[in-house]
């Protein structure tokens, strides 16, 4: 099990000698320019080459698209279906100010939708009838009392739709065993995409999924424990390509390079998508996708690194949360995961929501 502290200790002392970042504290990972997407590799691979075609037979057809709004705004999001009324997504997709406010869907002009696809169209649109966060999240980045530092452990919600959803959407069962660095994953969702040489080039969309994937490097421990203990709660993996391998070259964690047309970055609207491994001949859910980080590079591009939540942790909240409309399934011994993270403003106002 590898662990950020000493390893990210590490990148950011290596980089300060670069003379690529001033200001940083080295006990934690510095908080900007973090953004809570899915890009493709270099050319001749495209974000059109990426696009999952939203059919029933797809094994990502229960990844959905959220839009959530509220005062006079509207974001997307994106979310993977674990029970008939069931999604799971990332707490800061529902987080009205940036500290921990779950957003209120009986107020006159709030709510929150949740999109099904099917051959590149809307299958279906249903409004939530509840929305959860977990009860430790306070907000993007902020910390426990005491704990120093900038935190993005504990960022999930829980969805509750009002009706079944559709028969031709995947349900996803949790895969629960401890977490390894160097698994190979698959990840899914809606949001801004690009490539590795140029960045972010296309805005998200509620019916345009794409897929990728990648390896897990590091983790983060539970930041109620200041990361001294607890189960690994946060994944961190690096978008490698175009002869650039972050976490290799700086901190000597090196995990295998997917191909050009797999591996992925993430970007705004793909906070709270999944990320998977296959295990017993199916996808399964152990992760989803709540931030990204780039400080060595441009935003999208190869070398940037990003993470999300370990699901496995927060079992007992998903078990509540879901009310028992979820599947946990408890082994094999080990995998790893990796995500997209973000979300993207949509409508006349726009603004990161992190």
């Amino acid at each position: 099990m590898v662990h950020r502290n000493f390893i990210l200790k590490t990148l950011v002392a290596c980089t300060l000698a670069a003379g690529a970042m001033t200001g940083a504290n080295a006990n934690i990972i510095t908080p900007s320019p973090y953004v809570p997407l899915i890009s493709a590799g270099a050319l001749p691979d495209s974000p059109a080459g990426r696009v999952d075609p939203n059919v029933a037979g797809s094994p990502y057809s229960g990844v959905v698209s959220i839009n959530i709004r509220y005062d006079g705004l509207s974001y997307i999001c994106s979310g993977a279906l674990v029970g008939k009324r069931s999604v799971v997504s990332a707490g800061h997709c529902v987080d009205t100010d940036g500290n921990g406010a779950l957003v209120d869907i009986n107020k006159p002009g709030s709510d929150v939708r949740v999109v099904f696809n099917s051959n590149g169209t809307y299958n279906a649109v249903m409004t939530a009838t509840k929305v959860s966060m977990n009860e430790n999240y306070q907000g993007f980045g902020n910390c426990p009392v005491g704990v120093p530092g900038f935190c993005v452990n504990d960022d999930i919600s829980v969805i509750t739709l009002g009706e079944d959803a559709p028969a031709s959407a995947k349900i996803y069962k949790v895969a629960v065993n401890p977490l390894l660095s160097g698994t190979r994953t698959y990840l899914a969702g809606y949001g801004t995409t690009g490539d590795g040489v140029n960045g972010y080039t296309q805005g998200p969309a509620f019916n345009i999924k794409r897929t990728g994937g990648n390896y897990v490097d590091l983790f983060d421990s539970d930041d109620e424990q200041n990361f001294t203990g607890g189960p690994s709660e946060v994944w961190y993996a690096d978008f490698d390509g175009g002869g650039r391998d972050t976490f290799c070259d700086f901190a000597g964690v090196c995990s295998p390079v997917l191909a050009n047309n797999v591996e992925t970055g993430i970007g705004g609207g793909d906070s709270g998508g999944p990320s998977f491994i296959y295990q017993y001949g199916e996808l399964m859910l152990v992760a989803n996708n709540t931030f990204g980080n780039s400080f060595l590079y441009d935003d999208g591009q190869f070398g940037t690194y990003f993470g999300g939540i370990v699901l496995g942790s927060y079992a007992d909240y998903l078990q509540r949360a879901t009310g028992g409309d979820i599947t946990f399934v408890p082994e094999p011994g080990s995998f790893a995961l990796f995500g997209l993270g973000a979300l993207a403003l949509l409508g006349a106002r726009r603004r990161n929501k992190q």
